[in-house]
């Protein structure tokens, strides 16, 4: 490892980043045990920034030198391998070791926090908040749930338990699971002290309903005793319901605090909400001319957090030039725009300008996000391009937009496929075609039913605003938020400080950035989509590499050429020079879609053609019946109840205790298969011995192709190893059993491909967002992340929940019927995909449900009544391994 001046500069960057949350974070709160760790009052002093510190901070190689020692010192209180004392302490440990010794020292963090707390004399329930809520912030969800299960199963401590299950559930699952602990919780202090995770989950989980439990802790002073982030977060909930009386009591009380009694974060957040409210500055009426069409200009403030993107306003400025190059178009309204479209005006490009209609528009500030909660005056037009939709605090969607509103879908992308509920869709229905940014936005939106297309993305032609000049006098390169180093300027498209500017202002920065493009540098580097294009359409050269080709946001905007720039350009501007007179002279709505309706049907009708190009791979037949030849297939017996058990490398030890906990439950008989290599003939014989009603079967070895996974494969491989049979169960070996296994088997399927639950876990609402991230995985390869999407989204009408096909009821014959086993076997050889995976792109919504007990997995659910835990991949519950008291 290299030591000297050089390494110790680089050591007191990262010894900094690591002593402060070390010592900052546990010393404040368990300064004893940090103490009898580190042993040193130099790493005290240092965080603090006393005596140690020295005037000027001390030379590098001094701070680089203690910083070590310190770090050193730590370290050898905690387990496990730490760096050498070699060269005077300055060699610093790797990013592993690092790692490792920060999750040590969260857990001791965690551990001192709950003594800490006892020790003052908090009750064991709200001592119990504190330490959970550093474990879950830490990211330690597996040992929050196992403190929470054993503190939950003794009576005792059975609402201390519950708090800390649902604190993590909130985390990791859907507000549901964490509400089914919190609702069972009738100690108040308990409820105060975890009232910031306690209170939104109500909310969120039963809406309106939750307003009552809100009452109660207003009218009892409960509320006064809350955390502040306890009262921000509960608002938030609160406003994404529109309980705005509920808000405004709350962040009025709290903001009457003295400002020194109060976390200044977060009285600034409930300011801005304030400002929010019915009554506040952004439902203030917006300016008018009677009798004049109203035009919207896109901006980005919304009620949760404000767009610090540049390359936002960059879009806005293209907008923008759509309107500027009509000589005979007048502006009104807004000062702030107007004025700027005045000095704007002034450099369209000469080709680009026409004297279109002698007509007058006012202009008005749209929020992207937030337009619900404007006062938008009636018949207000506006392109609405960009990413749809930022969600308020984590949680709503706001479409339908505003009422009032009247929008030119142009340029699109759709983010989180979850905002497009049936409202969503049906609004997006009465104002398409909607023109898409990219390509996976349109096989998004045509899997629900949405008439789309690819328009591509509007920052194309943002060199309406910039003419070239007579000489070209660019020189140099400039590098926008570049990863693969080199010398010259570098910018970061990000900045904070915008948040903080007027709308005006931020248009006048976004021009700024593009001006340095079209006359300043020749060469433009950058991972930025809104580097990148804006940059192309002004003339400069430019390299795109993003970290991720494969990114939704990219498909038809990465990897093309000069022709198919100049295609995705001309059309918007043709197809804008068509709408925006339209609009100008008060043509009707009806007038206004009908024609957007026919400008862009040879758009629709190329989007068909080329979405219908693609298809998911098909495994070999020949193939998969050489992989099953040498196994001796399974024959139905009758009143039998047939189970594969899979088994994940590692959970070879698992394979006795499960099948003995279904023998124990079982009402019949049944046989147990095992797949190749999961037991020894003589496990297996040891088994047999022990059991009452089954029998437990080996499967032969299985190969193909490339899939190296062995149970995977056996697993895509059961409608034809299993020929005969008309449905099969499928179980982990790392099941924890309570219930019959014949009760199971005898799920009602229907015309179901399987009978599954859904997954519980947080974000996995959406089959299509599931989707999306696979084919982000695609990296380099944004052609095949295309082609997947393409075939994957192909005869998809709706979206669908994801399931979970660990624990399953497979209906075999129709997995057969539909020759399923070639095409999950498709997915698996050619891209690669797990068998979870694969399965979902081919069953998508065709699943019934099992039933919640059948299939809990204790990280992320518990239940009180469990049929079959599944602890594949999860720390298993330390103490008993049943779930219910």
């Amino acid at each position: 490892m290299t030591t000297g001046r050089n390494a110790a500069d680089r050591y007191f960057s990262k010894g900094r980043e690591l002593v402060k949350p070390v010592v900052h974070g546990i010393a404040r709160r368990a300064l004893p045990v940090v103490e009898r760790a580190s042993g040193t009052k130099y790493v005290r002093e240092r965080a603090a920034g006393g005596a140690g510190a020295g005037k000027s901070g001390g030379s590098a190689k001094k701070i680089a030198t203690d910083t070590a020692r310190a770090y050193q010192t730590l370290a050898s209180g905690l387990k496990g391998k730490t760096a050498e004392d070699t060269n005077g302490w300055t060699v610093a440990p790797s990013a592993r070791e690092v790692d490792a010794k920060s999750r040590q020292l969260a857990r001791v963090k965690a551990h001192a926090t709950l003594s800490e707390a006892l020790a003052q004399g908090e009750a064991l329930g709200e001592s119990v908040v504190d330490a959970g809520r550093v474990i879950v912030g830490e990211g330690y969800l597996a040992e929050a749930v196992s403190i929470g299960l054993n503190l939950r199963s003794h009576v005792s401590t059975e609402e201390a338990g519950r708090v800390i299950l649902g604190m993590a559930y909130q985390r990791s699952s859907d507000p549901e699971v964490a509400w089914a602990e919190f609702e069972k919780i009738d100690d108040r202090d308990i409820i105060v002290s975890a009232a910031e995770e306690y209170f939104p989950t109500a909310i969120d989980t039963l809406g309106q309903e939750a307003l009552p439990l809100l009452d109660h802790s207003n009218q009892t002073g409960e509320t006064d005793r809350w955390s502040d982030k306890a009262v921000l977060r509960t608002a938030e909930s609160a406003f994404c319901i529109g309980a705005f009386d509920h808000v405004r009591t709350l962040v009025e009380a709290r903001l009457d605090r003295p400002s020194d009694q109060m976390d200044s974060a977060v009285r600034y957040e409930l300011n801005r909400m304030l400002a929010w409210l019915p009554g506040g500055k952004h439902l203030e009426p917006l300016p008018t001319t009677v009798g004049k069409r109203n035009f919207g200009v896109l901006s980005y403030d919304q009620p949760g957090i404000r767009s610090r993107n540049i390359g936002d306003y960059i879009q806005t400025i293209a907008s923008i030039g759509h309107l500027l190059r009509y000589k005979n178009l007048s502006f009104s309204g807004d000062q702030g725009l107007t004025e700027l479209f005045k000095k704007f005006r002034k450099s369209v490009k000469e080709e680009r300008k026409y004297a279109g209609p002698e007509a007058e528009l006012n202009l008005v500030e749209v929020y992207r996000d937030g337009n619900v909660y404007q006062d938008i005056p009636e018949d207000t037009w506006y392109i609405a391009f960009g990413w749809y939709m930022h969600d308020i605090f984590g949680k709503s969607f706001n479409i339908p937009f505003h009422p009032n509103l009247r929008p030119i879908l142009l340029s699109v992308f759709v983010r989180y496929p979850e905002m497009l509920t049936p409202d969503a869709i049906d609004y997006l229905k009465k104002y398409g075609p909607v023109g898409c940014r990219d390509w996976q936005s349109v096989a998004v939106l045509r899997a629900v039913g949405v008439p789309a297309f690819f328009s591509g993305c509007l920052t194309t032609t943002v060199d309406t605003l910039f003419p070239a000049p007579p000489t070209d006098r660019r020189s140099g390169t400039l590098r926008i938020d570049w990863t693969k180093g080199g010398k010259g300027p570098k910018k970061k498209q990000t900045v904070t400080a915008i948040r903080d500017k007027s709308f005006p202002e931020n248009l006048e920065l976004a021009r700024n950035w593009v001006a340095d493009y079209a006359y300043k540098y020749k060469r433009v580097l950058t991972s930025r989509l809104h580097a990148n294009l804006p940059a192309r359409s002004v003339g400069a050269e430019v390299d795109f590499e993003p970290k991720n080709k494969s990114d939704s946001r990219f498909g038809g905007l990465i990897g093309i050429d000069e022709n198919e720039f100049d295609a995705i350009r001309d059309g918007i501007l043709d197809k804008l020079s068509v709408m925006i007179p339209l609009i100008a002279t008060g043509a009707s709505e009806d007038e206004v879609y009908s024609k957007w309706s026919e400008i862009t049907a040879d758009d629709m009708a190329a989007a068909d053609e080329y979405l219908a190009t693609a298809e998911l791979p098909i495994g070999d037949s020949t193939a998969i019946d050489a992989a099953v030849s040498k196994v001796n297939k399974a024959t139905p017996e009758a009143q039998v109840a047939d189970v594969f058990m899979t088994v994940e490398k590692g959970e070879e030890s698992l394979v006795s205790t499960a099948i003995k906990s279904i023998d124990a439950h079982a009402s019949g008989r049944y046989r147990i298969w095992l797949p190749s290599g999961a037991a020894s003939a003589e496990v297996v014989a040891e088994i047999q011995a022990q059991l009452s009603l089954g029998t437990v079967e080996s499967l032969g070895a299985l190969s193909y192709a490339d899939i190296t996974n062995e149970n995977d494969l056996a697993q895509a491989l059961l409608p034809v190893l299993f020929p005969d049979h008309e449905r099969l169960v499928v179980v982990p070996a790392a099941g924890e059993f309570s219930a019959d296994i014949v009760e199971l088997s005898k799920a009602d399927l229907g015309t179901a491909l399987i009978a599954a639950k859904h997954d519980v876990r947080k974000n996995r609402s959406s089959g299509l967002t599931l989707m999306r991230r696979i084919a982000s995985s695609f990296g380099d390869d944004h052609v095949g992340a295309l082609n997947f999407v393409f075939a994957s989204h192909a005869g998809l009408t709706e979206d669908f929940v994801p399931f979970d096909p660990q624990i399953a009821v497979l209906n075999l014959s129709q997995l057969r019927s539909e020759d399923l086993v070639s095409k999950i076997i498709g997915l698996m050889d050619d891209l690669k995909l797990s068998y979870v995976d694969a399965m979902q792109m081919i069953i998508c919504g065709r699943y019934s449900d099992i039933g919640d007990e059948w299939n809990v997995r204790a990280q992320w659910e518990t239940s009180d009544s469990p049929k079959l835990v599944n602890w594949r991949r999860q720390t298993r519950h330390y103490g008993r391994m049943a779930l219910s008291r």
